[in-house]
This record gives structure tokens, sequence and C-alpha cells, in this order.
């Protein structure tokens, strides 16, 4: 499609709802945007709205990418104390709950407890997010977690590389060289 590799984050949501395409590969954000919304031509969308995880790949093993709110404390903190029983009130189970029924699954559990949340069976697009905590891999895998790979997603240097050779007209090598460059920029040694 013309433009879309310039497409920032909420591009797809709007072409998916706009019936330009029918794939996304995307969180439940479109799906929450149908079944919330007061527009009847988007409404009309929600059954054919459906969510699936990816394929596994040759390695045979599941992965997936998730949204994961860590909560700390700060050493320098005024009132640690308080802010440790402020962390640990907000995952007993009362709470937890219904922030995370609120969010719709979107930000993945940390706690094993909440597999069985009642989230994942309120509504059967929620299910497929249930998981996600056992597959995923964080953003630098298979190097280390830090700046530096937070710096290279944030900068898409991957999902660039990847825009160049399918509708920029790169090859495959000149697109990966280009990526090595980019990513560089964060990785010095």
């Amino acid at each position: 499609m013309p433009g879309c590799a310039s497409w920032l984050d909420p591009s797809n949501n709007k072409a998916f709802l706009a019936g330009e395409i029918s794939l996304t590969a995307n969180g439940i954000s479109i799906y929450y945007t149908a079944k919330t919304t007061s527009d009847p031509r988007v409404k009309a969308l929600l059954p054919d709205i459906d969510h699936a995880l990816y394929p596994v790949g040759p390695s045979g093993v599941p992965t997936r990418a998730g949204l994961v709110l860590p909560a700390f404390v700060f050493k320098y903190t005024k009132y640690p104390d308080a802010a440790k029983e402020y962390l640990r009130f907000m995952m007993e189970r009362e709470q937890y709950e219904a922030w995370q029924s609120a969010c719709i699954g979107y930000v993945s559990h940390s706690l094993r407890a909440y597999e069985t949340a009642p989230v994942w069976t309120a509504d059967r697009q929620h299910g497929y997010l249930k998981d996600t905590m056992k597959h995923m891999r964080h953003f630098g895998y298979a190097g280390r977690v830090g700046k530096e790979s937070a710096a290279a997603f944030a900068d898409f240097v991957i999902v660039d590389m990847f825009a160049e050779v399918c509708v920029g007209g790169q090859s495959p090598k000149a697109a990966a060289q280009r990526a090595e460059r980019r990513a560089g920029r964060y990785y010095r040694t």
C-alpha cells in the first residue's frame, strides 16, 4: 500500500478498521475499538475479527513479544516502605484482577497466579494473550536486555530492515547491512 512504510503505531489499526487491510500483527486494540465504538460501520466488523498466535518456526519453540509493566522502588525514594506496600497491595488479587480486566489482557501478567484470572474467559478473544509470559522473549533476545536493545527496538531497526526489502526496493543483504549500522549506534563497543 502506498505510504505504509512510513506508518506509525496506530496506522495499522486505522487501516484495518477502514477496511484497507484484513490482517495485522497487532495486540487486542483493534478488537477493543470495534467492540466499544458507537460507529455502526466499525461495529459491523466485530464478528469477523479474530486473533491467533504466530506459527511456530523451525526452532519448534513458540515465541512472542509482550507488553510488561514492571514495578520497582528506587533506592532513593523518600518512603521506601510505603512504596513497597503499595506494590504489594496492587499485586493482590482484588486490585490486580480488576486492573487486568480493564486492560483486557493487553498488559501481560507476570505472576502465574493470574493465569486463571476471569479476563481470559470473559471474552474468547482475550484468551490468546493468557500465556504470553510463558513464551515471551525480550526485545534483545538472544543478546542481553538493556538500554541498547530498548533503543534499537524503539528506533524500529528490525521493522525498517524488513520494510526496506518489502517496499523499499533494497536487497536483503543491503537492508541487513543498513540495520547493522543503525544498531551499531546503540551497541558501541
